[in-house]
């Protein structure tokens, strides 16, 4: 029979093992969602900023059309025009990871949200991203973006008009 002792030491033994490798990943993966969460602060300020944290030889996918930077931050600045008190959110949990020396990817889920008191927007946005990282005078910059949307299951039928947009399977 085992005493008190040894089964406090067995069990501080298997939480570790359980929780050191996700606090692993999440040292790993910190400095590229820091690069993404400074992407997000510019994106409903001041668009133009954002392209200082993407590699020049960039590749942007959405679902199935490929995007340039160029005509991204035009849209930007096209809805920071038309929108008054435009509010900017986005969560992403990261699903897979892997950082080396010169490369990286993160898989999040993502969902953004964009609200403004002008227009009546309230846009939401579900995707699964890939991004990768190239390393570049000693900083991470995203050379790959690709997102497919997904439906948004926190809409219920109801609560918003949009439902049948945001989830057209049913």
């Amino acid at each position: 029979m085992w005493k008190a002792s040894q089964r406090f030491v067995l069990s501080l033994l298997c939480l570790g093992l359980i929780l050191v490798p996700r606090f692993a990943l999440a040292a790993d993966t910190d400095p590229l969602m820091k690069v993404l969460e400074q992407v997000d602060a510019q994106v409903c300020t001041t668009p133009k900023k954002i392209t200082r944290f993407y590699s020049p030889k960039l590749v942007i996918m959405f679902d199935d059309k490929r995007i340039l930077l160029d005509t991204r931050v035009a849209d930007y600045e096209a809805m920071l025009a038309d929108l008054v008190g435009l509010k900017c959110s986005t969560e992403r949990q990261v699903l897979s990871s892997a950082v080396g020396d010169k490369v990286a990817f993160v898989l999040v889920d993502e969902l953004i949200s964009v609200t403004s008191k002008s227009g009546h927007a309230d846009e939401r946005q579900h995707s699964v991203c890939t991004y990768g990282f190239t390393r570049e005078n000693n900083q991470w910059k995203i050379s790959h973006e690709h997102c497919s949307s997904l439906p948004d299951y926190t809409i219920v039928p109801g609560d918003d008009a949009l439902y049948y947009f945001h989830n057209p399977v049913y």
